[in-house]
């Protein structure tokens, strides 16, 4: 899939993607395939725990750190809609109404700027609570596939708006980026939106309208193009994930 990958990474990106597909065509009843995208993350933390020990040892990452959690963060639509069926779970009335409000604030604030101005804003995700996920177990992707060896230096990338220095660590990288890239890769291979979103805007869409879930099941596009994530100027498919005939 990607030249990148090491051969047991690619490996875990096709037995994965090929086991992901499968399942989503094997379910008959659309009330179900969200739980199947949602089981399908329990990869990461299988791909996590099989990397070497040495690479593990090098992760700073802890719980109330949130750096990362102020950086534009794009998703495919299945993502969003697990991480509001989770609040909708878990969250207090009043608790929805306000994440509803913070979430209409982010959209307002990023609607019209580019993925750079989005980053240079340093929102914090609307769903960051005392610098921790307030819904970790439904957390989209891309934040279960990335890790830093270095909390310095991603405070610095962030205040600079750029990732000037390299905080990534290859023994868990490719194996967290393998996972991700086989889930979305089903999901589009199965036929359903791979459009990339911003989660905070899409978030708020899930939240006060329960058509993005009935537009999802009938392979639709999810959200709106005001809740897409910025595109670079001439290349506006860059974030749509395609089917390509992978694990046939």
């Amino acid at each position: 899939m990607c030249a990148q990958f090491s051969p047991e990474e690619d490996a875990m990106f096709e037995k994965i993607g090929a086991a992901v597909l499968k399942r989503l065509k094997k379910t008959r009843n659309p009330g179900d395939l969200l739980s199947v995208l949602a089981s399908a993350h329990k990869e990461f933390d299988r791909a996590y725990a099989s990397a070497p020990a040495a690479a593990l040892a090098t992760v700073a990452c802890r719980a109330g750190c949130g750096t990362c959690c102020h950086v534009p963060v794009g998703v495919l639509a299945h993502e969003v809609l697990i991480a509001a069926q989770y609040v909708q779970k878990h969250f207090s009335p009043e608790e929805l109404e306000a994440l509803i409000a913070r979430a209409a604030a982010h959209r307002e604030a990023v609607t019209g700027r580019s993925n750079f101005e989005r980053t240079l804003l340093k929102r914090p995700c609307v769903l960051l609570r005392e610098q921790s996920c307030s819904i970790y177990e439904a957390r989209p992707e891309a934040c279960r596939s990335h890790h830093s060896n270095n909390v310095d230096a991603c405070r610095t990338n962030l205040e600079n708006g750029r990732e000037d220095l390299d905080v990534y660590i290859p023994g868990v990288r490719g194996r967290m980026f393998a996972v991700m890239l086989a889930i979305d890769q089903a999901v589009a291979e199965a036929g359903f939106d791979g459009q990339a979103y911003d989660f905070g805007s899409a978030l708020h869409e899930a939240l006060t309208s329960s058509l993005c879930a009935v537009r999802w099941t009938q392979r639709q596009s999810a959200f709106p193009e005001s809740c897409r994530e910025a595109s670079e100027p001439g290349d506006e498919d860059s974030g749509v994930m395609r089917a390509e005939g992978y694990f046939q």
